[in-house]
């Protein structure tokens, strides 16, 4: 989609922050997503002191139990291969195969963020135990998935810098509730509640409508940026395959911005 329609919401109270996404980022920029795990103990008790709930406290040991026993890395391989999987000959010899159950994955970047925000870049991995021991063995406090490249991110020292490229990328869109900071009374900045919270849904709703009616993308993941709004991940692979001004014109389809009287 190189020619976006025209909007045809623009009278509508919506406001929505576009997250431009380079293909190529895989660190902790704005054109990548991630899952972050916030260990903050001060913040977590005001939190929790705030609203009356019981306090949750992550630490280094939590966290590794939670990568051994809970993340789902089996779901996370396979939705991220997208059914890419290498096909193997049975008469080969078994020598040659060095674990990689998809080269799609394998040639994802990660970024690990760790303890004292060490960056883990260029990371990749052949297959979903493989990745599943990384978490054991590195604990990160927060996972940014990056661009499927031309060969594995690990080996983008051994090549040319421009031989190494950026090849697909999921279009994110990311909504931040303290965009809508100049309209809600009840909250501001990352603090959010069930009533200010509508905006967000709201949102959802035009941009989803926007990518099916307009673009015919239907493969949306919807999630928690886990501090202060919420990530669309569009997974068609027409999306993945489209370049950053591509997805900026699309970016702009669903642009709108609040009326206020």
């Amino acid at each position: 989609p190189q020619n976006p329609k025209t909007p045809r919401k623009g009278g509508k109270a919506i406001k929505i922050k576009r997250m431009e996404v380079d293909q190529g980022a895989g660190h902790a920029t704005p054109g990548t997503s991630n899952l972050e795990l916030s260990t903050d103990r001060q913040a977590t008790r005001a939190a929790g002191a705030s609203n009356g709930a019981t306090e949750l406290l992550f630490d280094q040991d939590r966290l590794k139990i939670y990568y051994e026993r809970i993340f789902p890395y089996k779901l996370m391989f396979k939705w991220i291969s997208y059914g890419k999987m290498v096909q193997r000959d049975h008469q080969s010899l078994m020598s040659l195969d060095d674990g990689t159950h998809s080269t799609y994955f394998h040639q994802r970047e990660f970024c690990f963020t760790l303890a004292d925000d060490v960056y883990c870049r260029y990371l990749c991995f052949k297959n979903a135990d493989h990745f599943r021991q990384a978490l054991i063995d590195k604990v990160p406090y927060k996972i940014d998935i990056g661009a499927v490249y031309n060969i594995a991110p690990d080996r983008h020292n051994a090549s040319d810098k421009k031989a190494f490229m950026p090849l697909q990328k999921e279009m994110v869109f990311d909504i931040d509730m303290n965009d809508y900071d100049d309209v809600r009374t009840c909250c501001q900045g990352a603090n959010v509640c069930e009533r200010c919270f509508a905006y967000l849904k709201i949102a959802m709703r035009v941009i989803q409508d926007t990518l099916h009616e307009d673009f015919d993308f239907s493969n949306l993941l919807w999630v928690f940026s886990g501090r202060r709004g919420i990530h669309a991940w569009v997974c068609d692979e027409q999306a993945r395959q489209m370049t950053n001004e591509m997805r900026n014109a699309v970016g702009k389809d669903a642009d709108l911005q609040i009326l206020t009287r």
